[in-house]
């Protein structure tokens, strides 16, 4: 069993850093986003029967569910953006608050 939001939280987090190069992409801050991002969202955990797990997974394939996730993760870069846990670092790429 385990929460199927992590994958598809994982794929918001890579559309939006190709598409907002403005926050931090070190690990640090990607691992604290996703975290965020998942502990406002509401789990959808799967179980290893083949029907329920398709089931939830074309359920998260809808893109309502992906841009409500998207404005959870939005909020989650806000909040890592404003209290990184590392020093700052020039490099947009790194750790330039956005």
């Amino acid at each position: 069993m385990h929460n199927a939001l992590e994958e598809v939280v994982g794929e918001v987090y890579e559309r939006l850093a190709r598409g907002r190069a403005r926050f931090c992409h070190c690990a640090q801050c990607r691992d604290d986003i996703i975290t965020l991002t998942l502990n406002q969202a509401r789990p959808r955990y799967i179980s290893r029967s083949l029907i329920g797990s398709a089931v939830t997974r074309v359920a998260l394939s809808h893109e309502q569910v992906r841009a409500e996730l998207a404005v959870l993760m939005l909020e989650a870069i806000g909040t890592v953006a404003a209290r990184p846990r590392h020093p700052l670092r020039a490099s947009a790429t790194e750790a330039t608050p956005g």
